[in-house]
């Protein structure tokens, strides 16, 4: 398949269909008509005080991104110091919040010690 524009109008030439060759043109136009015009973007809302994105890396190379609150993000540096000291459990749970997908009433994610690469924190403004 080709296409060519002219004149403001589209042409589409040949093609396939999946069992054989179209020989054939067809045409659009958008003359006359009201040119669309597209919405304004929305922003999103951005998060801010108290809240930091925190991305754990893992042995594996993936890369589990969460959007927390500063006490969580403390709560799970306290966990990760512990155990590094030699106590503490062996695995840490993240709560997943409004991330909830599905008929839910809660969802975590559970990140295990021997399994974390390295961590970033970015605290928001």
């Amino acid at each position: 398949m080709s296409a060519v524009t002219v004149n403001g109008e589209i042409f589409i030439i040949g093609g396939n269909n999946g069992s054989s060759t179209l020989k054939t043109v067809e045409k659009f136009s958008f003359q006359g008509k009201d040119p669309v015009v597209p919405e304004e973007p929305i922003e999103p809302e951005q998060p801010s005080g108290n809240r930091a994105i925190l991305v754990v890396t893992m042995t594996t190379g993936l890369e589990k991104e969460f959007d927390l609150s500063m006490q969580e993000v403390n709560s799970f540096i306290d966990w990760y110091e512990t155990k590094q000291a030699g106590s503490g459990k062996a695995s840490y749970a993240i709560d997943k919040h409004d991330n909830n997908k599905g008929p839910f009433k809660s969802r975590k994610d559970y990140i295990l010690f021997d399994r974390v690469l390295t961590f970033e924190i970015s605290e928001y403004k």
